[in-house]
């Protein structure tokens, strides 16, 4: 019986670290594309912020947190809620208006493409047969304690879609473009603070910052 519990307890044990990982958020880049005619240049500088959010308090910490970033890089970035019309209106004379008020060269808009939520269901952990424990009343107290202490459940994996492009604010032609993927974000600052570090270094990368 001694081998029993220590078999249940090493399953016990595994079961809870796989719940464990499943909660943890995971953010990884799934498109990446830049003009290449920029690489290199350490072009970057004079760069209008906008965060196309409903949140306010949002859109506040994702474009600080853009001018915080980008400070590091000796770029200036101007967050677009300071500015006088800090509502951006969709249309081309409002963006005009906005990029001359902040003087930028480049204008850098995130957006959020969607969320998405997937119910998976994980069975029971299996029954392992050990041949030295073959004895029908051996191996039904550990069957037994299989099926009633690690149960099958049901758990929610939430998906979080985040866009990012960049323009040059004198052509208007799109310079750089990137698509995130987070599985499982807890929405606050931390999330967003890791957002824009993945995306600065993909800047970094393809040597735009």
């Amino acid at each position: 019986m001694r081998r029993y519990r220590l078999v249940l307890q090493t399953v016990s044990m595994i079961s809870v670290l796989l719940v464990f990982l499943s909660g943890c958020a995971t953010t990884s880049l799934t498109t990446a594309w830049h003009d290449e005619q920029y690489s290199g240049k350490d072009a970057l500088d004079d760069v209008l912020i906008i965060a196309v959010t409903q949140e306010e308090s949002v859109r506040r910490i994702f474009e600080d947190t853009f001018v915080a970033e980008f400070a590091g890089s000796d770029v200036q970035a101007i967050p677009s809620y300071t500015l006088a019309s800090s509502d951006i209106k969709p249309t081309k004379s409002a963006l005009d208006d906005a990029i001359a008020e902040s003087g930028a060269q480049f204008v850098l808009i995130t957006r959020h493409l969607g969320t998405d939520q997937k119910e998976h269901y994980r069975p029971p952990e299996p029954v392992m047969i050990d041949p030295f424990y073959s004895s029908y009343y051996r191996y039904h107290p550990f069957a037994y304690r299989q099926v009633h202490y690690t149960p099958g459940y049901t758990y929610t994996v939430t998906t979080v879609s985040l866009e990012a492009n960049l323009y040059d604010a004198q052509t208007e032609k799109i310079v750089w473009s990137v698509q995130s993927k987070s599985v499982d974000p807890k929405m606050n600052k931390d999330y967003i603070v890791e957002l824009v570090d993945i995306f600065s270094k993909n800047l970094q990368e393809k040597g735009l910052l």
